[in-house]
């Protein structure tokens, strides 16, 4: 500390003067000049219009008809309407036009009457058809609210699947009353409801048709998992019986329901559109955007108006200027998303040409860095624009990511895809001995005399992939 009190240095001021005599005796050039430089740089500015135009690209159709939707309801110079909406002034027009009409129809008759009970059907859903069934029970009001209780209590399949005590101390009741109760909901249908695990389900059902078999009870109230693992040898040493009688016992617990409350369910069909179609025509696979069902929109032409009239104050125009903007926005990323959806369809019809030709077993590997290489576009970009989209083929609905799949050597050094790979596993366990299902192995070896180097481990992967179970549990006896 000496040193800095005869010097009056501060520390930094002593270092910094050791740095520049060190860069002096070194020889190297200490330039401490202040400069400006001028560089040039590309960055992606994420403006509101394009998170919109990546967003809608990455909706399927029914998400982007939802949006439309929403988007005019906040937005009044959005007009909307169904690509398939009826004409009514060409209908009309066609009426006239067409043969004179017969005065006979002009009277009533009963025969021409519509059955509107065959226009409207009303399905009644589980908790409605258990409902009407329990009101037909003579029964005390309390013992009908303990089971309307117990009825809104089921799941969509029909167990019960809250603790019973819950329902004890709802109505101060005993356990005898909630039995009961319990026991009347467990004899309307379809058979199997207010069961409270499996089990209990498959043994309602047993006895509703009239089956008084202890042994077959015992084996589905301590033993589904063996029979879900189609282990039978461990069932037939387990209670000393022959593999015919243990295949029989099978056979009826196979054919019960395990969720019963799905024959009453009202979920609608989710159909889905294709976004591209793609038709042979005159040996050329030509690719066109499915515009049938598509919502039409267009900007109002009052709103317009309103922009070309001055009468109008500034407010009002702001807002319809703002709204403009909001409702052109919308129109081009729709029109993008349409332009970069073809794209890549004509480029994966380009490139599976095999595929449309022969159909599956013909398809190649192909990954969507290859696409965007071959658009000049982002890889992100053909992700968004994959992701949930349809195409009809000539073979039937398949999604745009079907035809994206890795690629595996043949040993004639070609490259086959996973997913005709997948196609041919498929079909040979199709084709298969049932009673003697082939293992992994099996298939692996049938594919490399093929032609096809396929492992073990990959076999068993494709075949999980696919939803198929191992040999074991596909041995029918």
């Amino acid at each position: 500390m000496k040193y800095f009190a005869d010097t009056s240095l501060k520390r930094s001021e002593f270092l910094f003067s050791l740095y520049v005599k060190r860069g002096r005796l070194l020889g190297e050039d200490m330039n401490f000049n202040n400069s400006l430089e001028l560089t040039q740089s590309q960055k992606l500015i994420m403006t509101t219009q394009l998170k919109q135009s990546l967003s809608i690209l990455n909706m399927s159709k029914l998400e982007l008809e939802e949006e439309i939707k929403k988007e005019s309801e906040d937005n009044p110079l959005l007009e909307v309407e169904k690509n398939n909406e009826i004409n009514w002034e060409e209908y009309i027009k066609d009426i006239g036009n067409s043969r004179p009409i017969d005065k006979s129809e002009l009277y009533y008759n009963s025969d021409n009457d519509l059955n509107l009970d065959n226009i409207i059907k009303n399905t009644p859903n589980l908790y409605e058809n258990l409902h009407l069934q329990v009101s037909l029970y003579k029964i005390n009001k309390k013992d009908k609210e303990i089971c309307d209780y117990i009825i809104d209590s089921l799941d969509d399949d029909g167990y019960l699947r809250i603790d019973e005590k819950e329902i004890i101390n709802e109505f101060n009741i005993n356990k005898d009353i909630f039995e009961n109760c319990l026991e009347i909901i467990q004899q309307l249908e379809p058979i199997g409801v207010g069961a409270r695990n499996l089990s209990e389900c498959l043994i309602i059902q047993i006895r509703n048709l009239g089956i008084d078999n202890k042994l077959l009870e015992t084996i589905v109230y301590k033993d589904l998992d063996l029979i879900g693992k189609n282990k039978y040898k461990e069932i037939t040493k387990k209670y000393n019986i022959s593999m015919q009688k243990c295949i029989n016992i099978i056979h009826i617990i196979k054919t019960l329901d395990p969720k019963p409350g799905r024959v009453c369910s009202a979920e609608n069909s989710v159909y889905v559109q294709p976004d591209v179609i793609v038709e042979k025509i005159e040996d050329e696979f030509v690719v066109y955007i499915n515009e049938s069902d598509n919502l039409k929109i267009r900007i109002s032409n009052f709103y317009k108006e309103i922009l070309k009239n001055s009468k109008y104050d500034e407010s009002a125009k702001n807002f319809i200027k703002e709204k403009l903007n909001s409702a052109t926005g919308l129109i081009k990323s729709i029109e993008s998303r349409k332009s970069t959806i073809l794209k890549i369809a004509q480029e994966i019809v380009k490139n599976q040409k095999d595929f449309f030709e022969k159909g599956e077993k013909y398809i190649k590997p192909m990954k969507m860095k290859d696409i965007a290489q071959n658009l000049d576009f982002h890889e992100s970009t053909i992700s968004r624009g994959v992701n949930e989209k349809y195409m009809m083929t000539p073979f039937g609905l398949y999604k745009f990511k079907y035809f994206f799949s890795n690629a595996l050597e043949t040993n004639d050094d070609n490259l086959t895809s996973s997913v005709s790979i997948k196609k041919i596993i498929q079909e040979t366990i199709k084709s298969e001995n049932k009673k003697k299902p082939l293992s992994d192995d099996q298939i692996s070896k049938i594919l490399n005399n093929r032609g096809i180097n396929v492992a073990r481990r990959t076999v068993a992967k494709y075949r999980e992939e696919l939803g198929i179970l191992s040999s074991s549990k596909r041995k029918q006896y």
